[in-house]
């Protein structure tokens, strides 16, 4: 706990762990076991690993991480955390030397209803379906195949780049255009709206809304009734594909369909060309064997060939408009698309070396504010009043257990002339015996009568 060298001071220098260690001390005596009222959030049930539960509590201001054993949850709480739940619990807090993190640990989970966001979510749901938003008569019917869509996403996000992998991936005419836009935080709201508005105005065949999974913290900004509302009532069909399989928002349930995923959404529209594609070479393959079989069959029959050959032509009317329309498709797939394609993917690989080198600045920021916390919290003066502190502690107890401590409240110590020890027993003393009786501040003889 202690090196071997001194302060300048004269004061003892602490490592990592006794600093630690001692701040543990601190909070066992000073703080101890607590009850919290608090919001859930950031909740993803027990670890897989180990089934502790690592999540985080808050409330309007502030927010800390809190942790779940194992071998406690079952008897500490009554029903599964849910993010957004609001809770009281009971716990204490405590350091985890091999990182130097501050957790609550709790023992006692109790619920007290949902959070603030999930409560207004559940208003607003409740209040927007009664007004008939999400009826399925109010629903856009989207085109079978799409010839272009406007993608609305985070600029450098993992959503925009996995919705532009399934575009490049698979055979397909889809004109891509990208709106970037704010996804949360503030100011993500107006931004989304201003993007529906002008994605809106070129009038594609489809908008897709995207962005990656997070808490319902993070994914709120599709939970805000203006944009809800401009979505239900945009003139585009949409499609919502915000978050993760688990995670619901607003925008789903009025928007036109929802995607699990944004990967999920970027498939739903080139899946009818990649199954065009198919039917095509289905086709091709069809009229080969017709062809084969119609040859064959000449040389035996002339009235039957004439009848095959009917057939034939009958086929290829049948046929003729579905494989065109197919190859006008394909057709648009124009040069100028790639290259307009391979810039966007040059731009999106500038956008997160960009993000990457910033992210390596804030967190060797973040590192020289936390050593440098460190070194503060590290001061003689903080050890020299650690150490008063318990010096004060134990010079109470042993205050306290002074018998001369107890003379001071009234007691009294009585001890019979010629023996050694103080009595306990009236049959130490019998009639007539002298007795000595030690006060606070001298002494009385006595004796026995």
């Amino acid at each position: 706990m202690v090196g071997g060298d001194r302060a300048p001071d004269g004061s003892r220098i602490l490592n990592v762990s006794g600093l630690l260690e001692a701040g543990r001390s601190v909070l066992e005596s000073g703080i101890g076991s607590v009850w919290v009222e608090a919001e859930v959030f950031e909740y993803r049930g027990p670890h897989r690993g180990s089934g502790h539960r690592y999540f985080k509590l808050r409330d309007d201001h502030a927010s800390m991480s809190a942790i779940l054993w194992r071998g406690v949850a079952e008897r500490a709480m009554s029903s599964e955390l849910r993010d957004g739940q609001k809770v009281l619990v009971r716990g204490s807090f405590d350091i985890y030397a091999a990182r130097g993190t501050l957790s609550f640990v709790l023992d006692r989970v109790e619920d007290r209803g949902a959070g603030n966001l999930a409560q207004r979510f559940e208003e607003m749901k409740r209040k927007l379906q009664m007004e008939g938003l999400f009826d399925p008569e109010q629903k856009r019917v989207i085109p079978e195949r799409i010839s272009q869509v406007v993608l609305i996403t985070g600029a450098g996000s993992a959503a925009e780049a996995d919705v532009l992998h399934v575009f490049q991936a698979q055979p397909n005419p889809v004109h891509v255009l990208v709106r970037h836009a704010r996804v949360q935080g503030e100011g993500a709201v107006a931004d989304l709206l201003a993007a529906l508005k002008e994605a809106a105005s070129i009038a594609p065949d489809l908008i897709l809304l995207s962005r990656g999974g997070g808490s319902m913290e993070d994914l709120w900004a599709f939970n805000e009734e203006p944009l809800v509302r401009a979505v239900a009532a945009c003139k585009v069909p949409v499609i919502s594909a915000v978050g993760h399989e688990v995670d619901f928002t607003l925008c789903d349930f009025v928007a036109d369909e929802r995607a699990i995923t944004p990967t999920a959404g970027a498939q739903r529209i080139v899946a009818p060309w990649v199954e065009g594609l198919e039917q095509m070479q289905q086709l091709a393959h069809r009229l080969r064997r017709c062809s084969q079989q119609l040859t064959g069959e000449a040389r035996t029959s002339l009235r039957h060939q004439a009848d095959l050959v009917g057939a034939m032509k009958r086929f290829l009317r049948d046929k003729k408009t579905d494989f065109e329309r197919g190859m006008q498709g394909f057709s648009a797939q124009h040069p100028a698309q790639k290259l307009e394609r391979q810039g966007l993917r040059l731009r999106h690989a500038e956008q997160r070396l960009m993000a990457g080198i910033e992210g390596r600045l804030h967190k060797s920021r973040a590192r020289l504010q936390k050593e440098a916390r460190a070194m503060a919290s590290a001061s003689p003066k903080v050890a020299l009043g650690l150490h008063k502190a318990a010096l004060e502690k134990a010079s109470a107890r042993l205050k306290a257990g002074n018998p001369e401590g107890l003379l001071d409240r009234g007691y009294a110590l009585v001890k019979a002339e010629g023996q050694d020890g103080f009595l306990r027993d009236p049959k130490s003393a019998p009639k007539g015996s002298a007795i000595r009786i030690q006060l606070a501040k001298g002494d009385l003889r006595a004796r026995v009568e």
